[in-house]
């Protein structure tokens, strides 16, 4: 099993032993874009709607937390049960270490306002990036595949745009 399919079985065997996860974690939208990192738009008024995004992912992850504790300490299940709401609880944490790395890394080179957000076997990257070249979606890129051990084809990275009324 490589890590880009542990994420994928651990929820789904989580899911399997009756293990609600809240929305957004372990799971994915689907969406592929085989061959290359995708770089999109997003153009957003507040800047610090980041940390915002972060909030609100530890909070998801707090209850999916707190929903797997049930189950492990619940004396009326199986060992099996416990042993796939231990191992989702393990994935919850890994991911939660390559998003945290990947995020540092990319503040260290500059970049602001970063969030990077693992589901299944896709990574999306949100920063303000000023300028979007080529050289600077490659270093984001590279530093991306290495933190999170995920192919150039399964990144998606989303430059921050001020709105025209902040432009102006």
């Amino acid at each position: 099993q490589t890590e880009k399919e542990g994420g994928a079985q651990t929820a789904e065997a989580a899911d399997a032993e009756g293990v609600q996860l809240a929305e957004g974690e372990g799971t994915g939208d689907g969406i592929e874009n085989p061959g290359e990192a995708v770089l999109t738009s997003s153009g957003v008024g507040n800047l610090d709607f980041a940390a915002e995004m972060k909030l609100n992912r530890e909070q998801i992850r707090s209850k999916n937390k707190e929903t797997l504790l049930e189950v492990i300490n619940n004396a009326g299940i199986t060992e099996q049960q416990k042993q796939a709401a231990v191992d989702a609880m393990v994935q919850i944490t890994n991911i939660a270490e390559r998003e945290a790395a990947a995020e540092m890394l990319l503040e260290a080179k500059g970049f602001q306002n970063v969030v990077v957000s693992i589901n299944d076997n896709n990574v999306d990257v949100v920063l303000d990036m000023g300028d979007v070249t080529d050289a600077k979606r490659a270093q984001v890129e590279d530093i991306v595949k290495r933190k999170t051990n995920m192919a150039a084809e399964n990144i998606v990275i989303t430059p921050i745009q001020a709105s025209a009324e902040t432009q102006e």
